[in-house]
């Protein structure tokens, strides 16, 4: 069962579960790199065990507790992405930008004039963006061997006493796919006289999720430090597809084009909690480990979609439009369990060199409704995705107030299919100013991915798709106070 089963889907790295959109729903907001600040950035999010930054409120909250001072920063960044489509040979290229608040927060520190016992304790407050969604493809080619109106008509023949109102039924009603009754099935013109037409296809998101955060943190000792966060989510996410083929040689009888717009999008709000602890054997070395506890979604899924016909001139069919319902549905997500384990060589006031593991096993995601128990896609989820081990590794240099930074990262393919190549590579660099009270930071960071994009389905088990190359650049700046 489908509630509201998608034909096209965004940023799907696999055909095996193109059709599958509710899975790809637990998939999407289950994965998450946050922005932070531009230090964390700069040293590829490797600074779990280093402490002492805003980000620890969603990486490990034991962090807090290195603080000696109170603080307050904000993070803004300007987010922008590239995307290289290849269908049919034909390359085509296009970006999105968006500026974007990758966190603000405050630390209020406590300290106690003893040695041993609890030394001291930090409070913080702040917001985080886990993830920016903004992204924008355009697919462009000549399609000589299949149509969206073949997924349509398969769909149809396949039950056509339930035409779905927001795909089949607007394909019927704008003439597009006639019901031939003596041989019993839909049909439509493409089938006859043979494909060729142009295909077009943009498609556009936005949105994010964003995280509130409470924390604190204590210090033992100056050797052991435990933290932990209270973390709302906020979801928000649309995308919005035009796809757009046209019989630009005339060789399809009658008909002209046709133009197939779906709107889709996910609002809701969650909950988490994550705890941390940071182990300070010697000054030479910090070691950290948290982990994060489930986060509970009640989400909304709205989608609207409508269709375009139009003929020939001389065939004497009229040019038609459709609308579909807006579709509502209300539903539950559980992700992933993650746990992170990270350590820090604090080379004196030189260097700082910073290295971080997290596991997150993204086929334990469970979606859930009041009215619908997702068995199918559940089993899809166990299935088709698994566990991950992401590295991360960072380095920061020290000449006199001038910080140097550098890292990487590696997000492992969350699919179990070995053919899906969804490795993530995110590499970055930046530098910081201190002085007394204030503070700049400046960090660039640039991801590269590739993705098979799924536009329909041809016939069962077949999917019509784009190779696309995505390549994510972010530059952000962070000031903060310190009082």
């Amino acid at each position: 069962m489908k509630k509201l089963s998608f034909i096209a889907m965004l940023l799907v790295v696999t055909i095996i579960t193109l059709e599958a959109q509710n899975e790809m729903q637990a998939l999407r907001f289950s994965q998450f790199n946050p922005f932070g600040t531009a230090r964390y950035a700069a040293q590829g999010g490797a600074i779990g065990a280093l402490g002492g930054d805003i980000t620890s409120v969603v990486t490990n909250p034991a962090g807090l507790g290195l603080y000696r001072s109170s603080e307050f920063s904000f993070s803004p960044s300007f987010y922008w992405v590239n995307t290289t489509s290849d269908f049919m040979g034909s390359q085509v290229d296009d970006s999105r930008l968006k500026f974007n608040v990758g966190s603000i927060g405050m630390v209020n520190a406590i300290t106690r004039d003893k040695s041993s016992g609890i030394v001291g304790a930090a409070f913080g407050l702040g917001y985080n963006t886990l993830v920016n969604y903004n992204n924008s493809t355009v697919i462009s080619g000549i399609n000589n061997s299949s149509s969206l109106l073949d997924d349509f008509t398969w769909h149809a023949n396949a039950d056509p006493e339930n035409l779905s109102p927001y795909y089949e039924e607007l394909a019927f009603n704008t003439y597009l796919m006639p019901y031939d009754e003596a041989a019993e099935e839909y049909w439509h013109d493409m089938q006859l006289d043979g494909y060729g037409q142009q295909l077009y296809r943009s498609s556009i998101q936005s949105g994010y999720i964003g995280e509130y955060s409470l924390s604190g943190a204590l210090n033992f000792s100056n050797l052991l430090y435990f933290g932990a966060t209270l973390g709302i989510h906020s979801v928000r996410f649309y995308e919005d597809i035009y796809h757009t083929e046209m019989d630009n040689d005339d060789h399809v009888l009658d008909f002209d084009s046709f133009r197939f717009r779906e709107f889709n999008s996910t609002r809701g709000w969650g909950y988490t909690a994550r705890f941390g602890m940071i182990l300070r054997p010697v000054q030479l070395l910090r070691i950290g480990a948290s982990v994060q506890l489930p986060t509970y979604y009640r989400l909304t899924d709205e989608k609207f979609t409508d269709m375009n016909s139009y003929w020939d001139s001389s065939s004497g069919i009229t040019d038609a439009y459709e609308g579909s319902p807006n579709g509502i549905y209300d539903y539950k997500l559980k992700t992933p369990f993650r746990a992170s384990a990270n350590a820090s060589l604090i080379l004196s006031r030189l260097a700082t060199i910073s290295a971080g593991y997290e596991y997150v096993n993204y086929s334990s995601a469970r979606l859930d409704a009041y009215d619908y128990k997702f068995i199918d896609e559940n089993d899809q989820v166990r299935q088709g995705f698994q566990a991950t081990h992401n590295l991360s590794a960072g380095a920061e240099i020290r000449l006199n107030s001038l910080y140097l930074r550098g890292g990487t990262q590696y997000l492992m393919s969350p699919f179990s299919d070995t053919r899906n190549d969804a490795d993530t590579w995110v590499y970055s660099a930046g530098f910081g100013i201190r002085v007394q009270k204030i503070y700049l930071d400046i960090s660039y960071s640039h991801s590269n991915r590739n993705e098979v994009y799924g536009m329909y389905a041809y016939t069962p088990g077949a999917n019509e798709v784009s190779l696309n190359e995505v390549n994510g650049n972010n530059m952000m700046i962070t000031v903060g106070f310190k009082f």
